[in-house]
């Protein structure tokens, strides 16, 4: 499988090392990467910052990468194994996952067997409950 850069990633993509920091002390944990466009996020970064601990209980952070000038907003979501489970584009942060759904990203994520892979069809489904 292909390694892929933030921007051009699909679901099933495996990002490269350089891009998910594994530097933390549990290697399980799955990240929500929110990729800047053009324009602010800091009220979307600040909300989803809020929920830090609720997204540590199931072993979940989010990253926010250095702004790329591109258009819109960019939010993936990616497991242990750096491969993307979820991808939204926005123009603006409202059309992008709130804090309770990620949330549920990473409930999935923390139960998930790694045998399981990438859901069949992860962006009609999303994450199971």
């Amino acid at each position: 499988m292909p390694t892929a850069t933030l921007r051009d990633a699909h679901v099933g993509d495996l990002l490269p090392p350089s891009v998910v920091d594994r530097r933390r002390t549990r290697r399980i944990d799955a990240t929500a990467i929110l990729l800047p466009g053009t324009g602010s996020v800091d009220g979307y970064r600040l909300a989803l910052e809020e929920r830090a601990d609720d997204f540590e209980s199931w072993d979940g952070h989010l990253e926010v990468a250095e702004p790329d000038g591109a258009g819109g907003h960019r939010l993936l979501v990616v497991d242990r194994y750096n491969q993307v489970y979820a991808v939204t584009d926005a123009d603006e942060t409202a059309g992008l996952p709130d804090a309770e759904v990620l949330a549920e990203w990473f409930r999935f994520l923390a139960t998930a067997c790694p045998e399981c892979g990438v859901l069949d069809d992860p962006l009609l489904s999303g994450p199971t409950l």
